[in-house]
């Protein structure tokens, strides 16, 4: 099964509660794990009163030896400034005097599948970094093409070796992509030595 990410959207926001993400129609905005946190357990809770006693319980813990009041306080004032949310006339966090906080605006949960991790930029960057190094020693050595990929310098004898040392890509990527680099070197030498004829 695929990994998922848990979200709570309200207006133009987004918390990721998975990543630990608030962003603003799609741009991500600096909030610390504390306010993050108080602020997903708020939302969580839309149109409900959550008390100070609760919001210490499960953010600071009872036996805290900290200025509750005065971390619990800054908090606030953080997620109302990423919020840009004004305490006189609120549209995401009201203050209930005496009693805790409530969060006003409708909050929607959503489940959605996380985004496949990104290989499109490393593989073109790995092509070009491959053709660009067997070309580079093809003119240096004078010998036209290496017959074996120890030859090339750009893999080590050691079939033990998991990773390419420069890149961090895995080399059985590079078993995938390095004939495909070869066999278009191959046709620009042919090509080259026909145009000196």
């Amino acid at each position: 099964m695929s990994e998922t990410y848990r979200l709570l959207r309200f207006g133009v926001f987004e918390l990721n509660l998975d990543l630990e993400e608030l962003r603003k129609n799609g741009t991500l905005l600096k909030l610390p794990p504390q306010p993050f946190k108080l602020l997903a357990l708020l939302a969580s809770r839309s149109g409900q009163v959550v008390t100070r006693d609760e919001i210490q319980g499960q953010l600071w813990g009872n036996d805290t030896f900290i200025d509750f009041e005065q971390g619990v306080n800054k908090c606030i004032k953080q997620i109302r400034t990423a919020l840009s949310d004004n305490p006189d006339n609120p549209l995401y966090l009201e203050t209930i005097p005496r009693r805790g906080y409530r969060f006003l605006a409708p909050v929607r949960t959503k489940i959605v599948p996380a985004p496949p991790p990104q290989v499109r930029e490393a593989s073109s960057g790995l092509i070009a970094n491959v053709a660009g190094q067997v070309r580079s020693r093809v003119e240096a050595t004078g010998r036209g093409l290496p017959s074996s990929l120890e030859d090339t310098g750009l893999v080590q004898p050691s079939s033990t070796q998991s990773q390419s040392p420069n890149t961090g890509i895995p080399s059985k990527f590079l078993w995938i992509l390095l004939p495909s680099v070869l066999v278009l070197a191959l046709l620009g030498y042919w090509l080259l030595s026909r145009a000196g004829h």
